[in-house]
C-alpha cells in the first residue's frame, strides 16, 4: 500500500481499510461470490491500470501443504487463477491454461496414477495452520465459475473422503464425423491458438472471454489464457483493470449463464470424461486433553483413482 498509495493504517486508516479491501477483492475474486464489488472503484483513478493479476500473486500467502500418497511420488503445486480465484493445483493437464507465472516456461508432469481396486490407492493432504477449500475433478478439466467447491476442512478437522470413479467414453467410430454430429468434443480439438486442447469448463471460460471483450473491451484479468496469441498481447482482449472489471461485475448473470444467441458459441461434453462422485464422508475434530487444536493443521484423507486437482485458501 506505501508503494502504490503511500497509505499506512496509522497514517489514514480510512484510506487505509479502502484499499485493503480493493487488494482482498483482487486476491480473492469470485464470479459467484464477489465479483459484483469492483464497482466502489469504477471512478478510481488510483487503482486505474493496475496489473491485478500481478497484485494477486504478489499477495497471496505462502501455504504449506504437506502430502503423502499411497504411490510416492513429489508432488509440484502450481499456483493458477480459476473463476473461484487464485488456487494451488497438482496432477492436472489443463492447469497449464490457469497457470500464473507467465514469465516461467510450464511444464508439464507425468500424471499420478494408480488402480483403484487395488485398495491401495490415497493422498492425504495436511495444511498447516490454514482450513482448505478445495475441488476435486478430472485432471483433463478446470474448475469455473459453475463448479461447487467439493468441500471445505478448518484447522483443527480432519476429513475423510472415499470417491468413487466414473469413466465415459463414445465409440472409437465416431471420430471420423463432425463435433456437431457427434455432439461432443475429444481433447485434441483446440479451441484457439492459445488453448490447444478442449474441455467443457475450458470452453465454458473462452466463451466467458469472448463474451467480457465485446461487452467491455477486456476480458477478466483471472482468464490468463484466451487470446488470440499470449495473454500479454491479445488485441482485443487485454487483462481488464478495476474499471474493467467494474464492467464485468455488471455482466456477470449473463457472463455465468452465457446466452448461445449472444455467446454465438456452443459448448459440447467431452467425448471422454472422468468424474469423480463422494459416496462416503466423514469429518473427525481431533483434540488433545480436551481442547481442540484451534491452530493445528487441516487434514484430507482421499482415496482415489487419479487424485485431487484444485485446492484453494
Amino acid at each position: 500500500m506505501i508503494r502504490h498509495w503511500n497509505v499506512t493504517e496509522d497514517s489514514d486508516p480510512g484510506k487505509y481499510q479502502y484499499y485493503y479491501d480493493f487488494i482482498e477483492l483482487v486476491a480473492d475474486v469470485s464470479f459467484r461470490e464477489n465479483l459484483q464489488n469492483f464497482w466502489k472503484y469504477q471512478s478510481d483513478e488510483t487503482v486505474k491500470e493496475l496489473n491485478l493479476l500481478q497484485l494477486a500473486l504478489f499477495v497471496h500467502p505462502e501455504i504449506e501443504l504437506n502430502v503423502v500418497m499411497s504411490q510416492k511420488q513429489e508432488v509440484i503445486w502450481h499456483p493458477v487463477m480459476t473463476e473461484v480465484g487464485m488456487c494451488l493445483t497438482y496432477n492436472s493437464k489443463y492447469a497449464k491454461y490457469q497457470h500464473m507465472l507467465h514469465d516461467k516456461e510450464w511444464i508439464p508432469s507425468e500424471l499420478l496414477k494408480c488402480h483403484y481396486l487395488s485398495g491401495q490407492c490415497y493422498v492425504r493432504i495436511d495444511s498447516v495452520n490454514n482450513g482448505v477449500r478445495y475441488f476435486i475433478h478430472s485432471p483433463f478439466e478446470i474448475s469455473t465459475a459453475i463448479s461447487n467447491p467439493t468441500g471445505e476442512v478448518s484447522p483443527g478437522e480432519e476429513l475423510i473422503i472415499d470417491f468413487k470413479a466414473v469413466e465415459i467414453e463414445v465409440s472409437p467410430s465416431v471420430k471420423e464425423l463432425r463435433p456437431e454430429q457427434r455432439r461432443c468434443r475429444y481433447p485434441d480439438e483446440k479451441l484457439s491458438d492459445s488453448i490447444k486442447a478442449y474441455s467443457f469448463a475450458l470452453c465454458q471460460m473462452h466463451c466467458r472471454s469472448r463474451m467480457a471483450v465485446m461487452f467491455c473491451g477486456c476480458r477478466p484479468y483471472f482468464h490468463v489464457k484466451g487470446g488470440l496469441y499470449s495473454f500479454i498481447s491479445y488485441r482485443n482482449g487485454v487483462p481488464c483493470d478495476a474499471h474493467g472489471m467494474a464492467c464485468i461485475g455488471r455482466n456477470v448473470e449473463i457472463l455465468i449463464n452465457i446466452p448461445k444467441n449472444l455467446a454465438k458459441c456452443s459448448c459440447l461434453p467431452q467425448c471422454a470424461e472422468l468424474n469423480y462422485y463422494s459416496h462416503t464422508k466423514k469429518i473427525v475434530v481431533r483434540r488433545i486433553a480436551g481442547f481442540m487444536l484451534q491452530y493445528a493443521e487441516a487434514r484430507i484423507m482421499i482415496p482415489f483413482a487419479m487424485g485431487p486437482d484444485v485446492f484453494c485458501k
